[in-house]
């Protein structure tokens, strides 16, 4: 079974995320990426886009809250410059309220977004976030549909990354996901006693890996370099 590697070196150094995930990320994936609103789902997705993109693949990128210049601005800030693979074709970046137009009723977005046959081109596609997209079109009855829609996509080979807020969607919707999905990241915020707040991201499940992984990695973002492991425990 192949993979794609989400090994990334920054000035010659791993960042030590792809060895705590498992290394690779099986292809005909369903990542989900659960958390509230402000814990981190963003720059993990792009942390997975950049390298995913160095690594020589190709992905596409839907996002409800970045216009192209402010992702274009945003990872740069973050060291995950991904500019040149966007100029070479190697990304495709979509804004939610360009591909959907804001003129469109949201109970369409379901049917806009697996309809728009561009978006899933690429070896790998990153939702983010699809609680906020589909929250007035996704319902029980149709979730079979967009389901086995993505289960057309994985079935070919292609990763599919989506991410979640558990209050933007009814807990039935998020806990579906959470069952369908082949690997299952939870990022959270938490208050530890005598250190105050630390940023977790919890790898709940993870079907097919190859490699060990860890369970839990507190983390933080700083600018210029993104995502860094925080080992003692003691968020900076």
């Amino acid at each position: 079974m192949s993979s794609k590697s989400i090994v990334l070196e920054r000035k010659g150094e791993k960042d030590g995320f792809a060895q705590r995930f498992g290394k690779a990320i099986p292809d005909g994936s369903l990542v989900f990426i659960e958390g509230k609103e402000g814990t981190g789902k963003s720059i993990f997705c792009q942390r997975f886009c950049c390298s995913f993109l160095v690594n020589g693949h190709t992905c596409s990128y839907i996002s409800t809250q970045f216009t192209i210049k402010s992702f274009l601005r945003q990872t740069a800030s973050v060291g995950y410059d991904v500019r040149k693979h966007l100029m070479r074709g190697k990304l495709f970046f979509i804004s939610t309220e360009v591909m959907l137009a804001e003129t469109l009723p949201k109970e369409t977005f379901l049917d806009g977004l697996t309809t728009t046959k561009k978006l899933f081109d690429p070896e790998i596609i990153v939702i983010d976030s699809l609680s906020t997209l589909l929250n007035k079109s996704l319902n029980m009855d149709n979730l079979v549909d967009l389901t086995s829609f993505f289960n057309r996509l994985t079935g070919s080979g292609k990763i599919i990354i989506v991410t979640g807020n558990p209050n933007e969607w009814p807990a039935e919707i998020h806990n579906a996901f959470k069952m369908i999905c082949d690997i299952n990241f939870k990022v959270t915020r938490e208050s530890m006693p005598g250190i105050g707040i630390v940023h977790n991201i919890y790898l709940e499940k993870f079907n097919g890996a190859r490699h060990r992984f860890e369970p839990l990695t507190t983390f933080s973002v700083k600018p210029g370099t993104g995502l860094a492991i925080e080992t003692s425990g003691v968020a900076f």
